[in-house]
């Protein structure tokens, strides 16, 4: 395990939480043991900065991002980090997903077992149990499965989330990795496009983790802060042509009709149409 421990870096993004706080670091923590020195890359996109303390077992490298850059950008710094240190593989992951201790040992049997696979993820699943990854990827959205085998699948059907891949660094590399102009909301699918053009599937670990997704629980003003990040991620991502306008013009058109209706709210309608309707046009002129 020593040698395959050797070759990975740990990407954690964390924003207005506590690095020891975060659910990933203290599973990443309970699954190492302290037996061998891990490389973790805290990328914080928090206001102010955290002092980190040496940790037994890991070797820790913090970076502060005052201005909220997003985690496209913090797992692209975490791949530059970990080529710069040689390794081979990357596991990105954000501040909620709770990981079983054998985490390790799961991603070190699938690459035994799928030996040409470069993305390796788990099944993560919401508190409710329902499965939140990986998705059926349809349309230019995510679609919840009802259920799902280990194996490995084609990356133009069925797609992971961001936290929890296990990525190939060669093949991140080669697939252009994240874009740094989609913040947060489509960041993951903009990457799937990318890497599916370099290597078609992945592997579905048999192995579940847990992901806190409070997305239900969020108060109004929050939300609404929210919509204007998902407006912003799909304007900014790459698209190759008027079809895949139209789709993100419905997409966000129907998250934002579903928000005024769940909040008995207008302003989702409004922020619709006098910023994300609006800067498409001055996109396209």
């Amino acid at each position: 395990m020593n040698e395959f421990i050797e070759k990975v870096s740990v990407v954690i993004v964390l924003y207005k939480v506590r690095y020891q706080d975060a659910i990933s670091f203290q599973s990443i923590l309970a699954a190492n043991r302290g037996e061998e020195l891990l490389n973790i890359f805290l990328y914080d996109n928090s206001p102010k900065p955290q002092n980190i303390i040496n940790v037994k077992g890991l070797d820790i490298i913090y970076h502060h991002d005052p201005d909220n850059s997003g985690v496209s950008k913090a797992y692209n710094t975490g791949a530059d980090w970990a080529r710069q240190l040689k390794k081979s593989w990357m596991l990105i992951l954000d501040q909620d997903t709770a990981l079983p201790i054998n985490i390790f040992e799961a991603y070190k049997n699938s690459l035994q077992e799928f030996p040409n696979v470069k993305m390796i993820a788990p099944l993560l699943r919401l508190d409710d149990g329902r499965i939140f990854s990986p998705f059926k990827y349809s349309f230019k959205r995510g679609f919840h499965l009802k259920s799902i085998t280990p194996g490995e699948y084609s990356l133009f059907k069925i797609a992971p989330v961001n936290s929890g891949m296990f990525l190939n660094l060669d093949s991140f590399f080669a697939s252009g990795g994240y874009n740094n102009a989609v913040k947060l909301d489509f960041s993951d699918f903009q990457f799937i496009e990318r890497f599916r053009k370099v290597r078609s599937t992945f592997c579905l670990m048999n192995l579940e983790c847990i992901q806190d997704f409070s997305d239900n629980e969020a108060s109004f003003s929050s939300q609404l802060n929210r919509f204007k990040f998902y407006c912003e991620g799909a304007l900014n991502i790459s698209k190759e042509g008027i079809m895949d306008w139209l789709q993100y013009v419905a997409i966000v058109f129907i998250r934002a009709v579903n928000l005024a209706w769940r909040y008995k709210k207008m302003a989702f309608i409004f922020i619709y149409f006098n910023y994300f309707i609006a800067n498409i046009f001055l996109k396209n002129n």
